[in-house]
């Protein structure tokens, strides 16, 4: 698939007359020989590639594209309006003319089969001139995209699938063309010729199918980002462009359409379904001041909203961005697929030589049967195994994992997802909402309970800290009015001092009422029995004496129970790592049933805790969502980021989940660990097809049409068996 954006340290290309591992390999030399590339990386599956610019003197995309095109490829800047955004209809153009050329070269070739296959027919001399006249004709409406690719691989001095497809059956139809001119029928080898070409054309239509449903989800996901918006200027809309959109824009946004971009509504309202988000299928209710998300879709209501992003940085822009990020790069095991890839096609053409002569001098058989086999070793190899084995599984493994809001941010993270055995877990936002309440109000004093939370709400009102919005909100749902502070100080980590409404009120920690000259110790037990049950506590002191204690407690996520005992059920460990107190922590452990739990750590001891266990126990992932995790995240063998949390914390993790859901850590691992497990099975059977089918090929009479339809099978069964993956969740 194509990216949406083109940044100046990298080029997206789509590519065309790809056919296999030989031809990534060509490509991506091509591409890596340009002066100001750093690296290239090509998809077979996908038929893409990513060029990674130098930071110095970086090419133009006409370089590139002259490069790929003197390779004997061609390739397109891939734009949002480009050949990626139609790539669906350019497939059905595509299978639709391998239908025709099929037909043509059935209706061509059967009669050559038969002539072959029944002994009662013994044409004559015209006869078999027509013959041979059937089998160009199925050269002409079926081998062309072959006989093509392989003649800009020896244009370009490489050797590629095309170049042994194409020297097997033209090998063939030259012996039957001199058997014909010489009279001697046991050269006439039309049949093979014939069924080369077919068992190709066939493999290649069937395979060019299941790779279109390999893709097809990706190109639904691309499907959710709109073209188009309605723009509102002076009271009335224009239709415009989704680039011409930026923050700020007010959008209006109907039923039955698609949300253009990132917005806050600020009129009207909307039933919309958000389940690319979050996983939710049921409809939610979004009204003035809510957030609503680009590519979600409205059901019912009317609203305007104002921008907060453009069309490349919506919600759906970036998840479509970041799945077709993981399918352009490489896991390790393709690595050995590449180096194999490399030397293949050259192998192949020695072999058959190899065993042209073994057969003529050194077993003394005749030419016929010595021609036969050589032709047999030349189609019965298969390179595009290994090239499709390990980019058909990330393809379809990662984009299923996107249908489910798992976000898998490179192919080695897919692979090293499987691979977990121990989960580290943040607590707050992770295992809890991240949306601490107020639970109750412990009065010191003499003071009333709104007087003090007034006076409270009304110093905190203008801090961002999860426990003071949390204040600010329990305040204003009881009606009461929140006066302005004056004379305002703050320490972080401490509390805030100010006068609000002629008090002198600080909110804070026990340590920052004593700072101040307020005895807290008579009230100490008091704060201590709030503290035991879980809660946060806040002291508030009202003109130099404590007047109450504010409890706060963050509610374990609903999902919380069911994710822990679905990892449970995977064989892994769980343990909690909190900057949270112990007591808190303790409680949140005690509910989920986790006896392994570290409390009021530092980012920098969070990070201490993920090396320390990758030594102990091996790769382990590490689950947050705030900035204190960044460290952690990106020193775990997996990095998982809730997609509600900080921005640099997904930006550190391997795998992001799209909104708040703890299930998907589990769903994760398990993706993950089926993809890898296909990989493996993926290339295993191209390196055992390969192993077994050419020392068969080499020594055994095994027929020339045998040994392509063997071929063609070798890449389908990797394709399908990657197409497993869909049912992986």
């Amino acid at each position: 698939m194509s990216s949406s954006d083109n940044t100046p340290g990298r080029v997206e290309l789509e590519l065309g007359g790809l056919h296999c591992a030989g031809c990534i390999a060509a490509v991506e030399k091509a591409l890596t020989t340009v002066p100001g590339v750093a690296s290239a990386s090509v998809n077979l599956a996908t038929a893409h590639a990513t060029v990674i610019l130098a930071a110095t003197a970086p090419p133009p995309a006409e370089a590139l594209l002259a490069a790929v095109s003197r390779a004997g490829y061609q390739a397109w800047i891939a734009t949002p309006g480009g050949p990626a955004a139609a790539s669906a209809d350019e497939r059905q153009r595509r299978l639709r003319g391998q239908q025709w050329r099929l037909l043509a070269a059935t209706v061509l070739g059967l009669p050559v089969v038969a002539v072959h296959v029944v002994p009662t027919l013994h044409p004559s001399r015209a006869g078999w001139l027509v013959l041979a006249v059937f089998t160009v004709g199925v050269f002409v409406t079926a081998a062309g995209p072959i006989l093509v690719g392989a003649l800009r691989a020896l244009a370009a001095r490489q050797a590629n699938m095309d170049l042994l497809v194409s020297l097997g059956a033209l090998t063939a139809l030259l012996s039957g063309v001199i058997g014909v001119a010489t009279h001697n029928h046991e050269l006439i080898l039309f049949d093979a010729a014939v069924m080369i070409v077919w068992f190709v054309a066939l493999g290649k239509h069937l395979e060019a199918r299941a790779r279109g449903r390999a893709a097809s989800a990706l190109e639904r996901l691309m499907a959710r980002i709109p073209r188009a918006a309605q723009r509102v200027v002076d009271g009335r809309t224009e239709t415009v462009p989704i680039d011409a959109v930026q923050p700020g824009d007010r959008l209006r946004v109907g039923a039955q359409t698609l949300v253009p971009v990132d917005g806050e509504i600020v009129s009207g309202r909307g039933t919309l379904n958000e389940a690319m988000l979050t996983g939710e299928a049921l409809p939610v209710e979004r009204a003035a001041g809510e957030t609503v998300y680009g590519g979600t879709e409205v059901v019912d209501g009317l609203f305007e909203l104002r921008a907060t992003a453009t069309g490349r940085t919506s919600a759906a822009a970036r998840i479509a961005q970041l799945v077709a990020d993981a399918q352009a790069t490489k896991p390790p095991w393709q690595r050995f697929a590449d180096r194999a890839a490399a030397v293949f096609v050259p192998v192949v053409l020695g072999l058959a030589l190899a065993t042209l002569a073994g057969w003529l001098w050194l077993a003394d058989a005749a030419l016929l049967p010595a021609v036969q086999r050589m032709i047999a070793v030349l189609v019965v190899a298969c390179p595009c195994a290994l090239g499709l084995a390990i980019p058909t599984a990330v393809l379809v493994g990662t984009t299923r994992a996107a249908e489910h809001g798992i976000l898998v941010r490179n192919a080695s993270a897919l692979e090293a997802a499987g691979q977990v055995r121990e989960v580290l877990l943040d607590k707050t936002g992770t295992l809890t909402l991240g949306q601490p309440a107020l639970a109750r109000v412990q009065l010191l004093d003499r003071a009333d309970e709104a007087t003090v939370l007034q006076a409270a709400a009304g110093l905190e009102q203008l801090s961002a800290h999860p426990l003071a919005q949390a204040l600010v909100r329990a305040a204003r749902e009881r009606g009461l009015n929140l006066p302005p502070a004056q004379d305002l100080h703050a320490r972080p980590g401490a509390g805030l001092r100010g006068q609000v409404g002629g008090d002198q009120v600080l909110v804070g920690s026990a340590a920052w009422l004593d700072e101040h000259r307020i005895q807290t110790t008579a009230h100490a037990p008091q704060a201590d029995a709030l503290a035991d049950t879980g809660c946060s506590v806040v002291w508030v002191a009202l003109n130099g004496r404590p007047a109450a204690l504010f409890a706060f407690s963050d509610p374990l996520h609903p999902e919380a129970t069911a994710a822990l005992d679905a990892l449970r059920r995977l064989g892994i460990r769980t343990r909690i790592l909190s900057g949270d107190r112990a007591a808190v922590v303790r409680r949140v452990a005690e509910q989920l049933g986790v006896d392994a739990y570290e409390a009021e750590l530092t980012p920098q001891q969070k990070l201490s805790r993920v090396r320390a266990q990758a030594a102990q126990h091996g790769h382990v992932a590490m689950v947050g969502d705030g900035i204190n995790d960044a460290p952690a995240l990106a020193a775990a063998s997996v990095g998982i980021a809730i997609g509600t949390g900080a921005d640099v914390a997904r930006a550190a993790a391997d795998i992001c989940l799209v909104g708040h859901a703890p299930r998907g850590i589990a769903d994760a691992i398990r993706v993950s660990r089926r993809s890898a497990r296909i990989m493996k099975q993926n290339l295993f059977w191209a390196v055992a097809y390969n192993l077994v089918m050419l020392p068969v090929a080499m020594l055994t009479p095994l027929p020339p049409a045998l040994a392509t339809a063997a071929m063609m099978c070798s890449s389908l069964t990797v394709v399908a068996n990657s197409l497993r993956l869909r049912r992986a969740l």
